[in-house]
């Protein structure tokens, strides 16, 4: 039974324990054989029917001298039979999204060499789930988990928002990337101060490869000369191996790259950290929570 808003009575309505006794008893022409079918009592299927009828404002069976269905009830039961396969077929979809069976799951990702073997080694664990990904930077990403365009970012940040759910996964050092026959491939680390007269190919804004850097400039007080902005990290690589200037990336980033050196640079305010991020209320959703699990080394 519904009550309809802003009225103070009683209407009856269609359910789907009604449904399912009248599917029963359409079957089985008997209340008792209905009733013993879904495990209830035979008053409790009567009553239910009844209230069925009501709601439909016709009557489903005649009672006497048997139990046969009337025009309208053949018509219904058809109608009812459909819903109720519906409905357990959603039932189904239900248990194997629990049981990672089936589902999907967007991520988006600034650092592929760490987000990549996490994801590989998620879907050989759930092969069901569907995967998809996106290439992005930690402003645009936010953005699209914060708009529930992607389910899980994975991304460098400084300080993780208190409105997401964010699980630590990493937290590099950034380092200064240079060509091998660079004068500054001798040093061990550099700062600042050793950096002051060398152009830099900077990351697009936006990126928290550019906004580490440019805190650790902006700290030491010394002007960070920029060079060429570009959009990606491979395309820095390549600039910096053509000789267009210096740049920056985290630790491991670098890859099998001959050509080039991670020289590591001090004086930063901030230690970065690589997160897996989501919306908090979407942990809910079964492929979400059991990345989340698996990034933080849990069973899902």
């Amino acid at each position: 039974m519904t009550i309809r808003r802003g009225s103070r009575s009683a209407e009856p309505s269609v359910t789907l324990p009604g449904l399912r006794a009248f599917v029963a008893t359409a079957e089985a022409l008997s209340f008792s054989a209905a009733a013993q079918a879904l495990g209830v009592s035979q008053p409790t299927v009567s009553i239910q029917v009844a209230a069925l009828e009501q709601a439909c404002g016709v009557l489903l069976f005649q009672r006497k001298p048997q139990l046969v269905l009337t025009g309208p009830g053949q018509d219904l039961f058809v109608i009812a039979r459909l819903i109720l396969s519906r409905v357990d077929e959603f039932d189904a979809s239900v248990r194997d999204l629990r049981v990672m069976q089936r589902g999907r799951l967007s991520i988006g990702l600034s650092t592929p060499h760490v987000a990549m073997p996490l994801i590989a080694a998620f879907a050989a664990r759930f092969p069901s789930i569907q995967i998809t990904t996106i290439i992005g930077n930690t402003s645009t990403l936010l953005e699209d988990v914060g708009r529930c365009r992607i389910d899980i970012g994975i991304m460098t940040l400084l300080d993780p928002p208190q409105n997401l759910a964010c699980q630590l996964i990493s937290a590099p050092r950034l380092a200064i990337c240079v060509r091998r026959d660079d004068p500054l491939g001798d040093f061990a680390s550099v700062e600042p101060k050793t950096l002051a007269d060398r152009a830099f190919v900077l990351r697009e804004r936006g990126s928290m490869t550019r906004q580490v850097l440019e805190a650790g400039f902006e700290m030491a007080g010394i002007a960070l000369r920029a060079g060429l902005e570009l959009g990606s990290r491979e395309a820095m690589k390549e600039a910096v191996a053509a000789g267009l200037g210096i740049g920056a990336l985290f630790e491991g980033e670098l890859g099998d790259d001959a050509r080039l050196l991670a020289i590591p640079f001090d004086h930063l305010p901030h230690r970065t950290g690589v997160y897996a991020v989501a919306v908090k209320e979407s942990l809910d959703i079964p492929a979400v929570g059991a990345f989340l699990d698996h990034v933080a080394g849990r069973d899902p």
